[in-house]
């Protein structure tokens, strides 16, 4: 986060900012879902939240930024949910294609917020840069809960292909080139194509 202007508030944060903070991730949320990209306006925001656009401008430095943090909350809250109840005594390529599946469940239930949030990720600012590690080691944290102890042969670069399915599904959602129910479609078509009984 150190490309990001000096004002905005970094961790730690004091309760009162962590719920500002939360009040401001939750609006545009909300915002995000009802009317995609072009709704999340930081004055719009600011005004769900309860707060002056000053106010959080001092916690995010843009749009972007913000989208991108509301999308790596929800990741974290994925893979927490994966984690605490893993698919198990399935053979490898059905606990991959079931947790995968899990993962992207809820793009078809809010569509207009994942494609918000993935054209923030996308943006290439510098504001939106803190957000590649956490994104990049999430499918390869879905993909290891799935396979678990199991022996696969060339782990490391079917997790890297899995990871570039599911980037080049979400651009699509993007682009206009997929709908949000082939995205787990490409996925499980990937995983049970890279992990097929040879």
């Amino acid at each position: 986060m150190t490309n990001l202007p000096a004002e905005v508030v970094m961790r730690p944060l004091s309760p009162t900012q962590a719920a500002t903070r939360r009040r401001l991730l939750d609006a545009a949320l909300e915002l995000a879902t009802e009317g995609g990209y072009e709704a999340v306006g930081m004055r719009q925001v600011a005004a769900h939240a309860g707060v002056s656009a000053p106010t959080a401008y001092l916690y995010f430095s843009s749009k972007d930024h913000l989208l991108v943090d509301v999308l790596i909350d929800l990741v974290g809250q994925t893979t927490e949910t994966l984690s605490s109840r893993p698919r198990r005594g399935r053979s490898p390529v059905e606990r991959a294609v079931a947790t995968l599946r899990r993962a992207v469940q809820n793009i078809e239930k809010a569509p207009n917020l994942y494609v918000a949030m993935t054209r923030a990720y996308i943006s290439g600012s510098p504001e939106v840069a803190h957000a590649r590690v956490a994104m990049e080691s999430s499918t390869r944290h879905w993909v290891d809960l799935a396979l678990g102890e199991s022996e696969v042969g060339d782990r490391d670069a079917i997790v890297r292909i899995l990871e570039a399915v599911l980037f080049a599904n979400m651009v699509g959602l993007v682009t206009g080139g997929r709908a949000p129910g082939d995205v787990a479609d490409e996925l499980e078509l990937a995983a049970r194509t890279l992990l097929r009984e040879r």
